[in-house]
């Protein structure tokens, strides 16, 4: 697979599972596709906050930045999987400080293994308003095909 393929088939994977508007869960999350490098062999997706996802301090919940995780994540996963996909096994994440409602975290999944029967994948959070990392993340998917 060429660098340009590579790059082209994880932006489409945003627009096929992002971008459906269909209104299931990944439609609900509002994550869009923002950069992709297949130097770095990552993917990275933006999204916005919303009222829903604010929890009683004020600050966007956690469970709610775990799910942009587990977006973020299985859609580079998906793309690695090929058909018909991929399902997240396990997720882990550290917070180091909290998003803001209004703020647009950035998650870059680096690619660690894209193995036949699992794919490992890490990945950050970073607010684009201030450049600060909010939070890590580590999982595995395990393709379906």
């Amino acid at each position: 697979m060429t660098k340009e393929q590579w790059e082209q088939g994880m932006k489409d994977a945003c627009t096929e599972y992002l971008e459906r508007f269909d209104g299931r869960y990944n439609d609900v999350i509002k994550g869009s596709f923002y950069e992709v490098s297949y130097e770095e062999q990552t993917l990275s997706i933006i999204f916005d906050t919303m009222e829903w996802e604010i929890n009683e301090r004020g600050t966007i919940h956690g469970g709610a930045i775990t799910g942009m995780y587990d977006a973020a994540m299985g859609v580079a996963a998906n793309c690695l999987a090929g058909p018909p996909a991929a399902t997240t096994c396990d997720i882990s994440i550290t917070f180091i400080r909290g998003l803001e409602f209004g703020q647009h975290p950035i998650v870059k999944t680096y690619v660690v293994k894209n193995g036949r029967k699992l794919i490992r994948l890490r990945a950050e959070m970073i607010c684009q308003e201030t450049g600060n990392l909010l939070s890590t993340a580590s999982g595995t998917w395990m393709p379906l095909g």
